[in-house]
């Protein structure tokens, strides 16, 4: 019963953030490829450990249509299985979307 408690406060008191950024309007009609990279931060989410996203590598020139920083179910568990000996590893998911033609 107590393990169960433990694991109902745990998913009750944690969340998952999203930021999302748009190159203007978005139009659904044109061909658009997207990359999904894990970006690392540590020491209570305070330093990188990732280098920087740079969008026209990932679009390889092309233009981006939207960035999209998120901290998935999947981060927040890596990072609470992580985290049991201190707040040390942050992980968050970064998608870009690109414009193929």
């Amino acid at each position: 019963m107590r393990i169960l408690l433990s694991i109902l406060a745990v998913v009750l008191t944690s969340g998952c953030t999203t930021i999302h950024f748009d190159n203007g309007p978005v139009d659904n009609l044109k061909t658009t490829i997207e990359t999904e990279d894990w970006h690392h931060n540590v020491a209570l989410d305070l330093y990188e450990l990732s280098k920087p996203v740079v969008v026209s590598d990932k679009c390889k020139n092309k233009e981006w249509v939207t960035v999209t920083t998120e901290e998935t179910f999947i981060n927040g568990l890596a990072a609470s299985v992580v985290n049991n000996a201190g707040p040390i590893w942050y992980p968050k998911t970064i998608r870009v979307t690109c414009q193929v033609d």
